[in-house]
């Protein structure tokens, strides 16, 4: 699998900003961000849940990385007051 892999270790503050960025001058499939370890918290809260990306966390001795897979052909659900 050829990703790309950003190095972010660096970035303490604005994290998610610089994801964002990235992501949007990106057009292929999946996408590697080295971070700093223990920030997953902040970047899920940043990103929260769903979107166009799948999240997947992967740990390891110097840093993590955030792995970014892009979800293709997901249905937008559209929940309405009759769904209930």
């Amino acid at each position: 699998m050829d990703n790309k892999v950003v190095d972010l270790k660096h970035i303490t503050c604005g994290l998610v900003p610089a994801i964002v960025d990235n992501l949007k001058a990106y057009s292929g499939d999946v996408i590697d961000f080295k971070i700093r370890s223990g920030i997953r918290q902040t970047i899920i809260s940043g990103f929260g849940t769903g979107g166009q990306w799948k999240m997947e966390f992967i740990t390891s001795l110097e840093y993590d990385t955030l792995r970014l897979t892009r979800v293709k052909n997901k249905k937008k659900v559209e929940l309405d007051i009759v769904s209930y």
